[in-house]
């Protein structure tokens, strides 16, 4: 039975293509890479209820599971697809928790940016045209213009 997308499963899995949560998507993607790394070939379908991978992918996830709660799932995420982290096979690598730390200040950053920005009282936008004036076009300017000297 397909899981369905929610808060907590935004992600999907890159093998089955189901909604998974932050800490699997990520435990996934480090299997995917470790697997390549020794040249295994692909991984099989649902391959974390099959020995080998059914204990490294359960390390992965404890320790994403752990990432996230300190530092956050966005943070974690763009981290894992730095070109930083692109060598790295396992969350328990040294150079994780530094590379996470430094985009979780980028993402802190990010969002203090986005709660700035102010929006324009009375902003009025209009599609502009090319080529030559309708003649409801024309119309407008004339009421605009009209209104101006009154």
């Amino acid at each position: 039975m397909k899981r369905k997308r929610s808060d907590k499963s935004k992600y999907k899995h890159q093998t089955t293509g189901d909604h998974c949560t932050c800490a699997a998507y990520v435990a996934e993607i480090m299997c995917l890479r470790n697997a390549e790394h020794k040249n295994t070939g692909s991984l099989p379908y649902k391959f974390w209820n099959k020995k080998p991978w059914d204990w490294t992918f359960k390390r992965q996830l404890v320790v994403a599971t752990r990432l996230i709660k300190n530092h956050g799932e966005e943070a974690l995420v763009k981290a894992i697809h730095s070109p930083e982290l692109k060598g790295v096979f396992s969350l328990n690598h040294r150079k994780v928790i530094g590379i996470i730390n430094k985009y979780a200040l980028i993402v802190a950053q990010d969002s203090d940016k986005k709660q700035d920005l102010k929006l324009k009282e009375n902003a009025v936008s209009r599609k502009k045209t090319f080529g030559k004036k309708s003649q409801l076009n024309r119309l407008r300017s004339i009421d605009l213009h009209g209104e101006e000297e009154e």
